[in-house]
């Protein structure tokens, strides 16, 4: 009789607890603020600094809480405060930017933001580690058009966790208040359920036709190009602008930085809008971005991630050659060779990937975003089909590279993984 009780009274403590849980993140993700629109932005040095960038819709600019203990909405109980470094109104909206800085590497932190009205949603990222250690990233473009799509490739990224995501420019197709509001609307699809938000390093498409839009919504440097460096020196990340003159004065700084990383870095990438060779035959080939291609074999970088086409592609790994197909050829045994990736389908209209060449692996067209293992050994590479994605549990943690139930990956005609081995 008393063991008869004891397992009646098991499903009910079972179900209470699971009540209980369900609350408590109904409650993180309350807000009565007058905040919205949240992203987390790395700029700099990802292991201790991060930008936390909101819109906020009326009254004076809030005031970020966070720390290294999750205190939930209770603002008045973290340890750290941040005021509002920048706001700017843009487009008719306020963007505000709280710049952390001094946080701990490879550590979560928990924040959530106070102003007159209320308490925003508590929110958490990760900060990068400082030393070698598996790390996964996302990366894409291209998401200006058809929302659907966006929308499901969003709540991917939510299931699979990165540690980042490297977004690669045409974030809208109309650089207004109309399109970027319905954008930062959907990014917010991509905050798991525990207020996990993934980390951005924003890059400047053509659709971003204002010089100075990236760095009003996601405090990029003005001229949006950058770099960031991610496991100490096993990752060296450059987002470049394809929009402005690749030489110049981004030339030489992008040719200073990796001639001063690459005997100590042992991966190199590269994003950008604009391709160097795009895989569609009716986008013009990419004069402006090409002009990267003798600095990127100089130095031995090793990805470089491309979009605008709206196609999905992979490279060998290849090397500026005049004599070779549309200027570059196969060059398997090189270490300073460099595989592309791309070309930008998170929800733009697709176009036929009819501009194969000599050395593409292979190229198709489908909603996609690329999802990138990163190792002191080497990286992997795979595409996340997004339409065949359906039912996707989320991973354990950030940076797993487990492929969860309901993940379509696509099948090259390599299959479904793309290797890059450290040098």
């Amino acid at each position: 009789m008393i063991l008869s009780k004891i397992y009646h009274w098991i499903p009910v403590i079972a179900f209470s607890a699971c009540l209980l849980e369900s609350e408590a993140a109904a409650d993180i993700l309350e807000n009565s603020s007058s905040t919205g629109h949240y992203r987390v932005c790395w700029n700099d040095d990802p292991t201790t600094e991060a930008t936390v960038a909101w819109t906020q819709f009326e009254g004076a600019p809030g005031t970020v809480h966070f720390g290294t203990q999750d205190q939930g909405r209770r603002h008045h109980l973290y340890e750290l405060k941040q005021v509002t470094h920048r706001a700017t109104e843009y487009d008719g909206i306020i963007q505000c930017f709280a710049r952390l800085e001094e946080l701990k590497p490879d550590t979560d932190y928990f924040f959530c933001i106070e102003d007159g009205k209320g308490v925003s949603p508590r929110l958490k990222f990760r900060t990068a580690p400082d030393t070698p250690q598996p790390i996964t990233f996302i990366s894409g473009g291209d998401s200006r058009n058809n929302r659907a799509a966006r929308v499901e490739a969003n709540r991917i990224c939510r299931q699979l966790r990165p540690l980042f995501i490297a977004f690669t420019g045409d974030m809208i197709s109309g650089d207004n208040a109309k399109d970027w509001r319905a954008w930062l609307d959907d990014w917010q699809k991509m905050i798991g359920d525990d207020g996990n938000i993934i980390p951005i390093v924003a890059h400047r498409g053509n659709h971003e036709r204002r010089p100075r839009t990236i760095y009003h919504y996601f405090d990029t440097p003005k001229d949006a190009y950058y770099a960031l460096s991610i496991g100490g020196n096993m990752l060296r990340y450059y987002a470049l602008n394809s929009e402005i003159p690749a030489d110049g004065a981004q030339g030489e700084w992008l040719a200073k930085d990796l001639k001063a990383s690459r005997e100590s870095v042992t991966h190199l990438v590269a994003g950008y809008h604009k391709p160097m060779r795009p895989h569609v035959s009716k986008k013009p080939e990419g004069k402006n971005p090409f002009l990267w291609a003798r600095t990127f074999y100089e130095n031995g970088l090793d990805l470089g991630i491309e979009s605008d086409s709206h196609a999905v592609k992979w490279t060998l790994p290849i090397k500026p050659d005049p004599r070779g197909d549309e200027g570059f050829t196969h060059a398997p045994n090189d270490p300073n060779a460099t595989v592309f990736i791309g070309e930008g389908c998170w929800g733009a209209p697709l176009r036929e990937a009819n501009d194969k060449k000599s050395w593409t692996v292979d190229a198709a067209s489908f909603n996609a975003v690329d999802w990138i293992e990163v190792t002191s050994k080497g990286m992997t590479i795979r595409t996340v089909d997004v339409d065949k994605s359906s039912g996707l549990k989320a991973v354990e943690e950030t940076s797993s590279y487990a492929i969860p139930e309901g993940l379509s990956l696509w099948a090259s005609k390599l299959g479904n993984e793309l290797k890059i081995s450290a040098d």
